[in-house]
């Protein structure tokens, strides 16, 4: 098998691979190829991608004896075509098992095994989604749901080493932090564990600067005020209390 390298087949690629093992109709590829435009041979031109696409998946299912509409990995479905993969094949899937196994760790207080199952799902991201597709049809509104999840098990691993509290780790990550901060600068959840994580190695005063700095940016810029869980840091920081313990939830 090898990756196709016309655009419109990699981003066709993609939208089956994102609903692997479940047929997809083609007005749904057409339009998640073109967007609201389609060009007018759109549905002749999708049947020539998946020919393409099959021929790259399986070269050897060319051959003149065997029906492409049962193509091993790409077959042809009632008004669509289907991706068929095993389980565990897709590194999404893999993924979010891991993800998942990793909560209910750290739901039930369990960090050391959820700290292993979150590093090992965040390893399995790569860069960005659908790198060097950006203006094809409607993998923009997909990017932005897979990067929210790669966001939020990144943000759930910095609770794991926060939680743990080992010096060196809390150290590692508050680099990191300062990167995520600037990078999403509306996501209070970072800028939350930036303070604690600054709190942890007793740099208080740098975490009440970073507490000054996003209340004044979200006053001046959206008109609100920090939400709870910031203020809650920053009353922890102003009284010197551990901002990590046995009532966080996080930490049960």
């Amino acid at each position: 098998m090898c990756t196709p390298s016309a655009l419109k087949q990699r981003a066709l690629l993609v939208l089956l691979l994102l609903s692997a093992n479940t047929p997809v109709p083609t007005d749904r590829l057409i339009e998640g190829l073109w967007g609201e435009r389609p060009p007018q041979a759109a549905g002749a031109t999708l049947q020539m991608y998946v020919s393409g696409l099959r021929r790259a998946l399986d070269p050897a299912h060319g051959a003149a004896s065997r029906d492409p509409r049962h193509h091993p990995l790409l077959s042809t479905e009632t008004g669509g075509y289907q991706m068929r993969l095993a389980p565990g094949e897709l590194d999404l899937d893999r993924f979010r098992s891991l993800t998942s196994a990793g909560r209910r760790h750290l739901a039930a207080g369990r960090c050391q095994e959820a700290g292993t199952a979150l590093r090992q799902a965040l390893a399995l991201w790569r860069g960005r989604p659908f790198s060097g597709m950006e203006h094809s049809g409607r993998l923009g509104s997909y990017r932005v749901r897979l990067e929210e999840e790669h966001l939020s098990a990144l943000g759930d691993y910095i609770d794991v080493v926060l939680c743990r509290g080992e010096s060196h780790e809390v150290v590692d990550v508050i680099s990191e932090l300062h990167e995520l901060c600037a990078s999403h600068p509306l996501r209070e959840s970072f800028h939350e564990q930036l303070i604690r994580a600054l709190c942890r190695v007793g740099r208080r005063a740098d975490a009440l600067m970073v507490y000054a700095r996003v209340r004044g940016m979200m006053t001046a810029e959206l008109g609100i005020e920090p939400g709870p869980g910031l203020k809650a840091a920053q009353l922890a920081a102003l009284e010197g209390r551990e901002p990590y313990g046995t009532g966080h939830p996080r930490c049960r």
